[in-house]
């Protein structure tokens, strides 16, 4: 007899929830087939078989959330009967079953998404044994309708794209946030831009949202930043004329499509090697300095932010940053990260310069000491040589933790940063 327990998915993770299960006691099982799907604070993931049999006592219906270590079900080999039913390990108070439905065509080892794509809450789960044929039915759902993410309609509406012109390349055909950004409108019938609408007005009711394991641990680490974390902030404002001008040039020799934070994230980690002092974590009896540069890179997902991780970002190119930061973007707002991919950071930026937000404060990431927050750029007038001419300008804020970033300190590096966003050909040579 086997056992599935709750596995351990991160140093801070202490229980999960159970989202659903795909099979009922009874049933029989083969290694390897997912069993279940349960919610950490990070992920959602499928749960295997360890071995052929048939699964036995469920202790832990959907809703329910379990301690790490605590058994879920169990699978019997042939010719061996279940046991007395164990209780799930220090259940807290039910919850309504998870209302997230997440397409998926294998196990969380091998699940990939579309960029950019926010989870569709009303998606209907895609049969494992029919994935292949549904993919190429036409995209549509109840009614008729095109089936499209959330996010996707969303710049549809903005970008003036009729839903009904675009070909999904999600799962059954789905519409996915990169087919917006992909599509082009044929030559017959071009499409106007449309000024930003209002967002639809939301029927209001009072209702009471339960908190999922990723909000809890969200709640958890800002308290523990913004109290224990003495902030301080420092503003400086960049000229990033140059720097828009070299990304139009590497997105048309290199053929893909680079974002500003791109260079940001390049800049920053080239920027840290100059201070150690600020690539560094507190700790009660000493003050890490570190000998690699990981730069968490903060995600909007439903549920809240996520900092995936850009691993050893001084030695990769400003392409390939682009490529990683695409593929754990679509991982987190898929709930598909790894621990790995999610730990482990040594400094953090924020970016809300796509929302038009000029400027803000960000609350840093423990244990790192500091966090950029990056602004939208901008044109505007500006003198020079004593003469008003028209410049792209952004502004950053750094957060420092005053235990180890003093205000010179932050202000050096800060001054180093604006040598490799004012001058960006250092970021390609």
């Amino acid at each position: 007899m086997a056992e599935i327990i709750m596995p351990k998915m991160g140093d801070a993770m202490t229980e999960g929830k159970v989202v659903r299960w795909y099979k009922k006691a009874g049933d029989a099982v083969k290694k390897g087939e997912p069993v279940l799907e349960i919610e950490t604070d990070k992920v959602n993931l499928d749960l295997e078989a360890e071995q052929d049999g048939t699964l036995g006592d469920v202790a832990a219906e959907a809703g329910k959330m379990v301690e790490v270590g605590g058994v879920l079900a169990t699978i019997l080999g042939a010719g061996e009967k279940a046991q007395p039913k164990k209780a799930a390990a220090a259940p807290a108070a039910e919850e309504p079953p998870a209302r997230r439905a997440i397409d998926k065509k294998d196990s969380i080892k091998h699940s990939t998404g579309e960029y950019g794509e926010a989870i569709d809450m009303k998606a209907p789960r895609v049969d494992r044994t029919s994935a292949a044929a549904s993919s190429a039915a036409p995209a549509s759902g109840d009614n008729g309708r095109r089936r499209s993410s959330p996010l996707a309609r969303k710049m549809a509406r903005e970008l003036g794209v009729s839903i009904e012109q675009v070909q999904g390349s999600g799962p059954g055909g789905r519409i996915v946030a990169n087919d917006i950004k992909n599509f082009k409108p044929s030559a017959a019938a071009p499409q106007k831009a449309k000024a930003p609408s209002l967002p639809p007005v939301q029927q209001l009711e009072t209702k009471e949202i339960p908190l999922t394991a990723m909000r809890r641990t969200i709640a958890k680490r800002l308290a523990e930043s913004t109290g224990p974390i003495p902030h301080f902030y420092l503003t400086a404002e960049y000229d990033v004329t140059n720097l828009l001008s070299l990304r139009e040039q590497v997105n048309e020799i290199a053929g893909i499509k680079t974002s500003v934070n791109d260079f940001i994230v390049r800049a920053a980690a080239l920027a840290l090697r100059h201070h150690p002092n600020v690539n560094a974590s507190w700790g009660d009896e000493a003050i890490t300095q570190h000998g690699e540069i990981h730069i968490g890179i903060a995600v909007s997902t439903p549920e809240g932010l996520i900092t995936p991780v850009v691993r050893n970002a001084d030695s990769k190119s400003i392409t390939d940053i682009s490529n990683e930061v695409r593929v754990l973007a679509d991982k987190a707002k898929n709930r598909k990260l790894t621990p790995n991919d999610y730990q482990g950071s040594t400094f953090t930026i924020s970016n809300l310069g796509a929302w038009g937000i000029e400027q803000f404060t960000a609350i840093i990431n423990p244990p790192n000491v500091a966090i950029l927050a990056i602004g939208a750029a901008s044109a505007q007038p500006v003198v020079i040589d004593r003469q008003i001419v028209i410049r792209d300008r952004m502004k950053v804020t750094m957060s420092c933790d005053h235990r180890v970033v003093d205000g010179a300190l932050g202000a050096e590096y800060l001054r180093t940063l604006r040598s490799y966003i004012e001058q960006p050909v250092r970021l390609v040579l």
